[in-house]
């Protein structure tokens, strides 16, 4: 760039760029966006664990109950666990922020999709024309119907370790995975990736654009789910190999194929147990994953390990 002139210049018209544009996305949101958002934003713009748990005390939620005895050094974490049982959401070590966020316009649209489709019937369908890539709709059909518990979402580091899982309410959405990052991170993560992340990257651009604003996340389909997808290049993680080299994308993916062995009796457990035993697995992966990285730091540097 220090040769050339025309390159400096063009650099820098792009960067003014995507500065106005930047702030004309957030001035369309401010005046768009439903009530409901603006206090959303309002409320948790600037928030802190005490300040989350100062407002469960006001709308009238305590601590929850636990059947534990035990020291006082373990205290702390048992109090921790009894609040996992309650709600069905586990990261240890990372307190909640803010409040679960609802997405209303999500759920409207579900419904209505729900109730064409069995409407629909045994009619013939047109075949769709195809859309151009740049139109970035990539729509799936999640189901309706749920005979045992919705699911369980994991959520991993890019390294493969597990920092957290959620017992899903309803079938898996990419509304729930924008909640639930809200509510446990200050800043959203540089790199996302989920298996349809071209619906979750517009649904928190539509409800979070100001938590949004404050980072620069890259939203990428993982690579195990990027064959059946038609949407948009720049979600694909191998057309930018500088922020998704080393990473693991299909780690999650991994994660359900290893709890098969536990599906039977996983599906027809309580809360509670589904809780407690779910960590323990997620417990001996991240075990698991330190003892392989240590093995192969010590066989890099050229010690025997004894065992």
């Amino acid at each position: 760039m220090d040769q050339s002139r025309l390159l400096n210049r063009a650099a820098g018209e792009l960067l003014f760029f995507s500065l106005g544009t930047e702030a004309d996305a957030l001035k369309i949101w401010s005046e768009k966006a439903p009530a409901d958002a603006k206090t959303y934003r309002d409320q948790w713009k600037v928030t802190s664990p005490e300040h989350y748990k100062e407002w469960l005390r006001s709308i009238g939620v305590d601590d929850a109950v636990r059947h534990l005895t035990c020291g006082a050094a373990s205290m702390v974490r048992v109090k921790e666990q009894a609040k996992e049982v309650r709600t069905g959401q586990v990261w240890p070590g990372r307190e909640v922020l803010r409040a679960y966020l609802e997405d209303k316009t999500a759920e409207k649209d579900r419904k209505r999709a729900a109730n064409k489709r069995a409407t629909r019937g045994g009619k013939k369908t047109k075949a769709k024309k195809r859309k151009a890539w740049e139109s970035d709709d990539c729509r799936h059909d999640y189901p309706v119907s749920v005979f045992r518990a919705p699911g369980v979402m994991t959520f991993m580091c890019g390294c493969g370790y597990i920092l957290g899982f959620e017992l899903l309410r309803e079938t898996e959405s990419p509304a729930h995975v924008v909640a639930a990052l809200a509510q446990r991170f200050h800043m959203f993560p540089r790199v996302i990736y989920f298996d349809t992340a071209c619906q979750a990257q517009r649904n928190a651009v539509r409800r979070i654009s100001w938590l949004l604003h404050e980072v620069l996340s890259s939203w990428f389909i993982d690579r195990f789910h990027r064959c059946n997808h038609h949407c948009s290049p720049i979600l694909n993680a191998e057309q930018n190999t500088i922020r998704t080299r080393g990473h693991d994308t299909s780690g999650a993916e991994r994660q359900h194929s290893i709890k098969k062995k536990s599906k039977s009796s996983l599906n027809y457990t309580t809360q509670s147990r589904f809780i407690v035993r779910s960590r323990y697995i997620a417990a001996h992966n991240n075990i698991r994953l330190s003892q392989r990285r240590r093995a192969a730091a010590d066989a890099a540097a050229g010690r025997r390990v004894k065992g």
